[in-house]
């Protein structure tokens, strides 16, 4: 190990990375939220949005760089499919609501939805990669480094809840009457990241997994990302990100994910970092 190499891995940095981290994060989510207030866009703030998904990365830059640090990129591997189910567990969610009455399934729909679902999940995986550089390239693996998978995964739950809820409190993502079961996507779906991103080692799974949810479990499985035209409808309390359909089944996958992974030890290997 090289002296650069052995200071990007030093424990005793963590602090300054983490501050670091917090501090390009937090710097460019307050430019964005500026920014959709001057250009009074508030109705439609999806630019200030895109502009909010990159800010975990930009601070996963600034303490890779500044700190040193390492983002754990890792190599494509078969987990990256494993990154669909949980979007798996809210189809056969939606499908069970509509067998007794909470949502409507529209199989035409969905079916064409599904075979366009490639599309739509590889152009929502662009704008997630901007947001999992930072939570599962670069923060999950340093809290691992020092925590067990339960502290680790409560952290990063509080962490990404917390940056979800300003925009919901103001109306610019989301719905507040939802917030419940928001809350319970947010802590299956930290779970199941939590455990594919430590077996693979690597932050493509997690990417996928991310870009599923958004373009397909959280839409109610919009066609090509037209929320127009879903393959389940229903009332908001049910259906949606913010319904609690998805929520139950994302709270299902995460802690059966969870417990087979804590059951079985994992092989140790080299981790691959940047």
């Amino acid at each position: 190990m090289t002296a650069i190499e052995s200071l990007r891995t030093d424990p005793g940095r963590d602090v300054r990375r983490v501050v670091l981290y917090a501090a390009g994060l937090i710097a460019v989510y307050i430019a964005a939220v500026v920014f959709v207030i001057a250009t009074h866009s508030e109705k439609s703030p999806s630019t200030g949005i895109l502009f909010i998904m990159l800010a975990p990365t930009v601070g996963a830059l600034l303490a890779r760089f500044a700190g040193p640090g390492v983002i754990q990129w890792g190599r494509p591997s078969w987990w990256i499919f494993a990154g669909l189910l949980p979007t798996a567990g809210v189809l056969i969610a939606y499908v069970i609501g509509s067998s007794v009455g909470v949502a409507v399934a529209n199989y035409g729909v969905l079916g064409r939805a599904l075979i366009f679902g490639v599309i739509s999940i590889v152009i929502a995986s662009i704008s997630a990669l901007g947001e999992e550089i930072g939570w599962r390239g670069f923060l999950w693996p340093l809290m691992r480094g020092r925590w067990s998978f339960g502290v680790s995964a409560l952290v990063m739950c509080v962490v990404w809840w917390s940056y979800h809820v300003p925009l919901i409190l103001v109306g610019w993502y989301g719905s507040l009457a939802g917030l419940g079961a928001f809350t319970v996507a947010i802590i299956g779906i930290t779970l199941f990241i939590g455990v594919i991103t430590d077996r693979s080692r690597s932050v493509w799974p997690s990417v996928i997994a991310h870009g599923a949810w958004n373009a397909l479990a959280a839409t109610g499985f919009a066609m090509a990302g037209n929320r127009a035209v879903v393959g389940f409808t229903g009332t908001a309390l049910w259906v949606g990100e913010f319904g609690w359909l998805a929520a139950i089944a994302s709270l299902a996958v995460g802690a059966l994910a969870t417990w087979w992974h804590l059951s079985r030890p994992m092989p140790v290997v080299q981790t691959a970092v940047s």
